[in-house]
């Protein structure tokens, strides 16, 4: 991938995102709104469960993208793509039978439904990390926002026309959507790399190859869910319902930094697989930094939405400031740090990594919580957990060592932010932290500044042309 794609690729999911975040803001304004408390933790806890059943491939697909990686859809022969789908798909229906079992006798619906979706929704992932390890951005997008987009449809169908309150009712949709888009999937990669949809073809060699290359790596996912979704555990097994909802809530509204956020991380990967030059990830990691300090400020609006529309999960709010200030964090470790620690094959030195950053998260969420019996004490878990994985990620890549101005830069911005968002109203706080950050930029930040404003001049002149045409 060169630059001039790299930047392409970029441009084209942050155009297709912008959609993406439209829907995203819908669903979790939607739910909250109108839905009562409990039927919106029990969707919430659905949700926490399905981020967890990507275990349940044992690293195949993290295999299949290591597998890919850099290659162009040219280059992936239509009987690799025949043997890699059915041999996981016939792995993954017997997971989703084995995982329906436990789920019945522990009598719990969320967890039964979450069992169902092992399938469909694992097949969906094969394809996202499909596209996005050979570099085809456009489809991937295009799977986000389809996903998404008929989330909304769905939820807002519920709402509006059945006007159910019903948890149950949703999680259906939910998994009858995922089904229609496994489908849809698997039927358009068969046009173009001509291979039989549904087709049984398995093989235990494709398995084992897969699982082998890709389990470190899928458990170096798996304990960075584990230490995000962490916190979420320790609330619902320690507080109320109304205490999960309230911080669910805010875990929404913190993933939709992830809507900005991909365009980088996913390009990031392919982009690393061809290009390893320190000096180039040195000038993209300070437009990183300047990216991530900048996109937390979406936090204002929300809190401005609480504060006029949704008064009942107000209490949410320094939770999302504490979430939102450790992606400052998690932007700049999983856009820079994670891709190139799957681009340089170092799958075991970011399991390990990972295995001490999860037992750090575990530690802080005690002992906050044993100090302060408050859900912000989880939050403030995840922050402190989030600049501990920072500074063990520099120790395995020391050739590109921060100089002293961008550690003035993350933590004086983290402190600002704070302190504007849980200190003021949401627009006095929000002007106060956006006029620091562009100070602090142009001081601390300059050759990010110049590439920033100079993009932008050439963006806004070929605007320009297009429109004289």
């Amino acid at each position: 991938m060169s630059k001039s794609t790299l930047k392409k690729g970029i441009l084209q999911l942050l155009i297709a995102n912008v959609l993406n975040m439209i829907f995203s803001i819908g669903t979790n304004f939607l739910l909250p709104k109108y839905l009562s408390v409990e039927s919106y933790s029990q969707i919430k806890t659905y949700q926490l469960y399905i981020t967890y059943v990507a275990v349940l491939h044992f690293g195949y697909n993290d295999g299949m993208y290591l597998k890919f990686g850099g290659r162009s859809i040219n280059e992936v022969y239509n009987e690799e793509i025949q043997k890699n789908i059915s041999t996981l798909k016939l792995f993954q229906f017997i997971m989703t039978i084995c995982s329906v079992c436990v789920a019945f006798g522990l009598h719990d619906t969320a967890l039964l439904m979450a069992a169902i979706a092992i399938l469909p929704q694992n097949m969906i992932a094969y394809f996202k990390n499909f596209y996005q390890a050979i570099g085809e951005f456009k489809k991937y997008s295009r799977i986000m926002n389809m996903t998404t987009g008929l989330t909304f449809a769905i939820n807002l169908f519920l709402i509006a026309v059945i006007r159910t309150d019903r948890y149950q009712v949703y999680l259906v949709g939910y998994i009858i959507l995922s089904v229609i888009l496994w489908f849809v999937l698997e039927y358009s990669l068969q046009r173009i790399k001509e291979f039989k949809p549904f087709a049984f073809d398995f093989s235990l060699r494709e398995l084992y190859e897969n699982v082998a290359s890709g389990i470190l790596l899928l458990l170096g996912n798996f304990s960075s869910q584990l230490l995000t979704g962490m916190n979420r555990w320790f609330v619902k097994g320690l507080m109320d319902t109304l205490a999960f909802a309230q911080y669910s809530f805010a875990v929404s509204m913190e993933n939709f930094l992830n809507v900005a956020v991909t365009p980088i991380s996913v390009t990031m990967y392919n982009y690393f697989c061809n290009h390893d030059e320190n000096k180039d990830i040195i000038r993209i990691r300070e437009l990183v930094i300047a990216f991530a300090t900048v996109i937390v400020a979406t936090a204002f609006p929300v809190k401005f939405i609480l504060e006029i529309f949704l008064q009942k999960y107000l209490d949410s709010v320094t939770v999302i400031f504490l979430l939102f200030a450790a992606q400052i964090f998690y932007i700049i470790i999983k856009s820079i740090y994670v891709n190139l620690y799957k681009a340089r094959k170092m799958q075991k030195k970011y399991f390990t990594k990972l295995c001490i950053i999860v037992i750090v998260g575990f530690a802080f969420n005690v002992i906050c919580y044993a100090i302060y019996h408050v859900k912000e004490s989880f939050a403030l878990g995840s922050l402190l957990s989030a600049i501990v994985w920072f500074f063990l990620c520099l120790i395995d890549f020391k050739e590109l060592r921060y100089s002293p101005r961008h550690y003035v830069y993350i933590f004086i911005e983290t402190i600002v932010f704070l302190a504007c968002g849980i200190l003021l109203e949401s627009i006095m706080g929000g002007i106060l932290y956006i006029t620091i950050t562009i100070i602090l930029s142009m001081l601390l930040l300059p050759d990010a500044m110049k590439k920033i404003w100079n993009t932008g001049k050439v963006m806004i002149i070929r605007m320009r042309k297009s429109k004289s045409r």
